[in-house]
């Protein structure tokens, strides 16, 4: 059964959709909102690129370019969008094996990723593929989030420690 929220949509393609109507009386909120979210962003993404391996300053384009592109295509006022420390370390474990990490050729590879990943995710919005996600289970969820997590944390330890290697 499919939930209301997930109706295709055809091929038609919403543009700025989850902005407007913009509510000025908002603006003053919206704008405190937006310094909060910078403030605790541009740190956390710094950190993610260090989990990818990508330059520091790849960290601000996936925090901005991101919010962007969803402010224009996405559907959704309350959705926050960009990288995350799972994304961070898939893409470093698909990578590492291609390029070291670091170099013009990884860093390449990194944007050649991103931007097909971001096709596709394009693509699924136009052909209306949101109800696959009902089918994630909290529980599947969860449990990824946490390897994750405890995969991140085990690579840090040496670099918390000041041993070589690891990280």
């Amino acid at each position: 059964m499919r939930s209301d929220n997930h109706k295709p949509k055809g091929f038609r393609l919403p543009i700025l959709q989850g902005v407007l109507p913009i509510d000025r009386a908002r603006l003053p909120a919206e704008l405190v909102a937006g310094i909060t979210l910078a403030a605790l962003a541009i740190p956390e993404v710094m950190g993610y690129t260090k989990i990818s391996g990508t330059p520091v300053i790849t960290g601000l384009y996936t925090m901005l370019i991101p919010m962007v592109l969803f402010a224009i295509f996405g559907s959704s006022r309350h959705l926050v969008v960009g990288a995350d420390s799972a994304t961070a370390a898939i893409l470093s474990a698909g990578l590492v094996g291609l390029a070291s990490t670091g170099s013009n050729e990884y860093v390449a590879l990194a944007a050649v990723l991103a931007l097909m990943a971001a096709g596709f995710l394009l693509l699924a919005r136009i052909i209306g593929l949101g109800f696959l996600a009902d089918f994630l289970s909290r529980t599947v969820l969860i449990g990824f989030l946490t390897g994750v997590g405890i995969q991140v944390a085990l690579g840090e330890i040496s670099g918390m420690l000041g041993l070589k290697g690891g990280g």
